[in-house]
Parts: structure tokens; C-alpha cells; sequence
């Protein structure tokens, strides 16, 4: 069995650690196999997740999902209805829908980080999600919210991005693996950006009225909300009546 080392086994009296507070004359000792590991970053991981955010993946997906819904609400001065569906089979975070009509509304898969590329001199958002093959749905009526999600602000940091399913699965870099869709939403925060994102970019006071505006815009969906392999499990002989 490997042993890994824990930080508190490494920083025990009298063991030489460079880097942590110890003397110079400390430092130039040869180090030890386990401060060895230490520096080959088996316990980066663990110093990266306690300084990136405090909260577990669930309570940012919650809190994320939450902030989203005040901004559609309060953006639309409460002319958009938010609901959130008891399961969660369909990748389906978040619906809504002009309130007082009966019309199709928009579908939203929520997608948050708590912290930012810092590989570049701009505050850059980089996403990773998989999405298996035969779940992947690209409509109309489905979209992606990305957002960061400031910790310290607690709530979404500007700007925020609302994109239909279909430039997401076109430009967020995807690639198939096996029976896995793998994408990655990189977009730069800053309001002079020259990416491709640049046009999705929506400060999160003017969300909710974007949105609106949308949902007014969207003529009647032609294309069912199915994934390809539900339609393929059609009855045979089966076809598809379009009221216009």
C-alpha cells in the first residue's frame, strides 16, 4: 500500500521543510523523502480545493442555480417565471417562460466555477463539462448560463453568459471520447474582449430582460425536444405532425 504523506506529517518538530518558516540553515539540508513528495505535489491538490472555494460542488451547484433565478425574476421586473424541475434526468436545471402565457419557454443548464484562468493577464472563464453521447441536445429552446460565482461578492460576478445549446456544442471546444462528449467554455470577463464569447456577454442586472426579449423573439419550435437516441425509439412507422 502507498503511503501518502499528510501536511501535518510533514511540518512535525524538528523535520527540516523548505519553504515554510524554517531557517536558512534549515533549507540547505538535504530533504527527506517525504518532503520530496511534498515538492512533487502530492498534496497540491489538497492546498488548491481549500483555497478555491469553501463549498462543496452540490452547494455551488444550488447557490448557483438559486442566483440565477433572482436574476432572471428581478431582471424582468417579474415578467419571467422560474421553475426548477424535482429531477433532473434531462439536464434540465432551470425552465422558464413569460408569465401569464402559455408558450414555449426556455430550458437552462446551469454552469458555474468559483474561481479564474489565471494563466492570462485577463480574467478569463474556463469551464469543463462532459456530456455523454447520447444525451447531448442541441434546440432552440435549450441554452447555458455560464457564470463565475465570486465567493467574496457572494453571488455572479459581471459578466455572465447566456448561449444557446447549439453554439455551446459548436464552439466550446468539443471533442468525442469513446461514448463522451467533452467541452470547454473559455471566455475572457473583460469587456474589450476579442473572442468568440464576446457577443454572449451580458452585465447580470440586464439578464433578466435579454432573456425576455428572447423568449418574444422565439417563433414556434418545429424540432422536438428529444436527444437522437429517443427518437430513434420511435414505433416503427412513426412520424412527427407539425401544426405549421
Amino acid at each position: 500500500q502507498t503511503y501518502r504523506p499528510t501536511l501535518r506529517s510533514l511540518v512535525a518538530s524538528n523535520r527540516p521543510v523548505r519553504g515554510l518558516g524554517v531557517s536558512d540553515d534549515q533549507s540547505r539540508r538535504r530533504p527527506r523523502p517525504l518532503i520530496e513528495a511534498f515538492h512533487n505535489r502530492r498534496l497540491w491538490p489538497i492546498r488548491h480545493t481549500r483555497s478555491v472555494s469553501p463549498i462543496t460542488t452540490t452547494q455551488q451547484g444550488f447557490i448557483a442555480e438559486r442566483e440565477f433565478m433572482k436574476l432572471l425574476m428581478l431582471g424582468s421586473e417579474g415578467a419571467l417565471e422560474v421553475l426548477a424541475p424535482v429531477t433532473d434526468d434531462e439536464r434540465r436545471d432551470l425552465e422558464t417562460h413569460i408569465r401569464g402565457q402559455f408558450t414555449p419557454g426556455f430550458i437552462f443548464q446551469v454552469k458555474s466555477t468559483t474561481y479564474l484562468d489565471r494563466r492570462f493577464k485577463a480574467r478569463r472563464l474556463s469551464i469543463h463539462f462532459p456530456v455523454a453521447k447520447d444525451r447531448l441536445i442541441s434546440h432552440p429552446l435549450f441554452w447555458y448560463f455560464f457564470g463565475y460565482l465570486d465567493v467574496d461578492a457572494m453571488g455572479f460576478a459581471d459578466p455572465v453568459f447566456p448561449v444557446p445549446s447549439l453554439e455551446v456544442h459548436q464552439h466550446a471546444t468539443p471533442e468525442l471520447r469513446g461514448d463522451t462528449w467533452s467541452f470547454n467554455f473559455g471566455a475572457s470577463l473583460e469587456p474589450d474582449a476579442n473572442d468568440y464569447w464576446r457577443k454572449h456577454q451580458h452585465p447580470t442586472k440586464d439578464v433578466g430582460r435579454y432573456i425576455l426579449q428572447e423568449l418574444r423573439a422565439q417563433k414556434p419550435a418545429k424540432t422536438p425536444l428529444f436527444t437522437a437516441g429517443l427518437v430513434q425509439e420511435l414505433p416503427p412507422g412513426s412520424i412527427w405532425v407539425s401544426a405549421g
